[in-house]
């Protein structure tokens, strides 16, 4: 490892052990692409077209392991010497569950829009861990990166319009529902935890509108009174 790749694996490890000192689930290898990409850290020249797998490998350093997933080659994760054991138990429990198909009717809609809003360049978009579920296209600030979960392209229908799910073709219906359950296994997310704000019941369209914004948007919506005053009279 050449001597100036030295900050980079320091940057790396610090990232690895700040994640674990907060959170015991696995830190994906794409989410600590995404922070070292916030950080101007990467890609790196001093990686000399290495990836970044490799770059952690080639390291050897023994508080950045990579953990992989035998079953689905998507799922790499970093972690430390103390924590490689409970990271490979995670991944060990998250085979034995079965892939849950998502249900469209029931899930949020904001949550529905995290998987088809378009990003630039392939980049990723976050959803809010917690009820209420909204989605931004920025990534969050380091204090606030456990708070969300990351969805790579990979797992998304940019563009996709959902309207009414009601109304998707059944390819498009089906192609959603497989990407979304792909990511909720990979990811190890129970879907059942959307489905308790998904079945929320809102009193009027202008409740349901403002709970679909954005994360950050919807305390900015400005409704003009008459508008605000026919939706609210609207379930």
């Amino acid at each position: 490892m050449p001597p100036n790749s030295d900050a980079l694996i320091t940057s790396l490890r610090t990232i690895v052990t700040a994640h674990y000192e907060k959170d015991t689930s696995p830190l994906l290898l794409s989410n600590v692409g995404v922070t070292l990409q916030q950080r101007g850290l990467w890609p790196s020249a001093e990686a000399e077209g290495k990836t970044l797998t490799k770059v952690i490998e080639d390291a050897h350093d023994p508080d950045l392991l990579i953990v992989r997933d035998k079953n689905s080659p998507a799922y790499i994760a970093v972690a430390t010497g103390t924590t490689k054991k409970l990271v490979e138990q995670f991944i060990e429990h998250r085979a034995q569950t079965t892939t849950t198909i998502p249900d469209l009717d029931v899930l949020p809609r904001s949550v529905l829009l995290a998987f088809c809003v378009r990003q630039e360049g392939g980049k990723p978009v976050f959803l809010r861990k917690i009820p209420p579920f909204k989605y931004q296209t920025e990534a969050p600030n380091d204090e606030a990166a456990n708070q969300f979960f990351l969805i790579d392209e990979r797992y998304r229908r940019p563009g996709l319009k959902i309207i009414d799910v009601r109304t998707l073709t059944v390819s498009d219906r089906l192609d959603l529902q497989t990407k979304i359950a792909a990511w909720s296994r990979d990811h190890g997310v129970q879907l059942t935890e959307f489905y308790k704000s998904g079945s929320k019941k809102y009193a009027n369209a202008l409740e349901r509108l403002i709970a679909a914004q954005p994360s950050g948007v919807a305390e900015k919506v400005m409704i003009p009174a008459d508008i605000a005053l026919i939706l609210s009279q609207h379930e």
